[in-house]
């Protein structure tokens, strides 16, 4: 994805845009896995809450021109 296609879709996941959100989720969801082990296991509810957390907070992201 370009920087100006991703900068685009964050910019509409900031302002609520569900599918841009979706969107990131996609593109963060290998990290968001990769995080996602508790004691050695793969936790769905970790992995959850990790998405929860990310989109809770996309809102309080400020994009710099």
């Amino acid at each position: 994805m370009s920087n100006n296609l991703f900068r685009n879709t964050l910019q509409r996941a900031v302002a609520g845009d569900l599918a841009a959100q979706d969107e990131i989720l996609r593109l963060y969801e290998p990290l968001i896995n990769h995080h996602s082990f508790v004691d050695g296991a793969f936790d769905e509810d970790c992995r959850q809450y990790i998405m929860l957390r990310i989109i809770a907070q996309l809102p309080k992201f400020t994009i710099l021109e």
